[in-house]
């Protein structure tokens, strides 16, 4: 897997990647631990806000799902995320893209959501373009 990215500058960056769906959490866990990253999951955003409440851990991304059940999905937990960090990048993902969605579609220009189902390669290529250039 080529990426810009190296090894020795993935280490040390923490990602947090909230999914309610446990098989994908476990999936980007593994794809971006083999390639350095420290990886937090979180099954909501509520759970997801609790880490950042907690601030133990220094978190560099945020890639969270859209849609989520509890109080607070995707957007709701960027938006409590950046108020707090405010440099903090927020990524998304999702699998439920109306083509006509007009906020996904520039989303998705802006290279800030990814595309469910997605490859391991993309996964890592997203992510690294989010975290290679600081």
């Amino acid at each position: 897997m080529m990426s810009s990215v190296s090894q020795a500058k993935r280490a040390g960056r923490t990602i947090l990647v909230v999914d309610d769906e446990p098989g994908i959490l476990n999936l980007i866990q593994r794809v971006l631990k083999n390639v350095g990253y420290n990886v937090i999951t979180s099954r909501s955003g509520d759970r997801a806000w609790e880490v950042f409440k907690q601030g133990q851990t220094k978190i560099d991304l945020v890639l969270t799902d859209m849609v989520m059940p509890g109080s607070m999905d995707g957007f709701t937990l960027a938006e409590n995320a950046r108020r707090k960090y405010t440099k903090l990048p927020v990524l998304f993902m999702t699998g439920a893209v109306p083509e006509s969605d007009e906020k996904a579609a520039a989303m998705i220009k802006k290279r800030l959501l990814l595309r469910k189902p997605f490859s391991p390669k993309e996964l890592v290529e997203f992510i690294d373009s989010h975290l290679g250039e600081s």
